[in-house]
């Protein structure tokens, strides 16, 4: 079985609803980290490259629509994990959306070639939306190399 502890980069986020074509949340081109880590921990950050820059230096000084903004086209939690068959639950502890606090979200696991070994593809269960309506989100993730802590001068 692949592992998945390691950092991954996100390399593309689809959402399909009631199985129409996929369309491409952010414009297409969001960033995003994903950590899985040997103990069972792991964090998730994804956001919008199109958000706009806040003039202030702490977002809560940020007009309400800019904080607004910024909250809209981002995407955070963490919490600890664990496996269910080919799936991962994430158990979370912490999230920019309040309500996901203390749930366990369930992700799909598939593995796809790539250039560089094997790309991770988490989606979720399809799932009802507040309107009704069926929808997946389909995040694939290529894993990033290690990199050598900086050293203390």
């Amino acid at each position: 079985m692949r592992s998945l502890i390691g950092t991954w980069r996100l390399v593309e986020w689809t959402f399909t609803v009631d199985d129409s074509r996929p369309t491409r949340p952010w414009g297409g081109d969001p960033g995003g980290l994903l950590t899985y880590t040997e103990d069972g921990r792991m964090s998730a950050s994804l956001m919008s490259h199109g958000r706009p820059s806040a003039p202030t230096r702490t977002l809560s000084a940020a007009p309400i629509d800019i904080r607004a903004a910024a909250a809209a086209g981002y995407l955070s939690y963490a919490g600890s994990y664990s496996m269910d068959g080919d799936d991962v639950l994430h158990h979370i502890e912490l999230s920019l959306m309040p309500n996901w606090v203390g749930t366990t979200e369930r992700r799909l696991i598939e593995w796809a070639p790539s250039e560089h070994g094997f790309d991770l593809i988490l989606s979720t269960p399809p799932t009802k939306t507040d309107g009704g309506r069926t929808a997946v989100n389909r995040l694939r993730w290529e894993r990033l190399p290690l990199v050598s802590p900086a050293s203390e001068s």
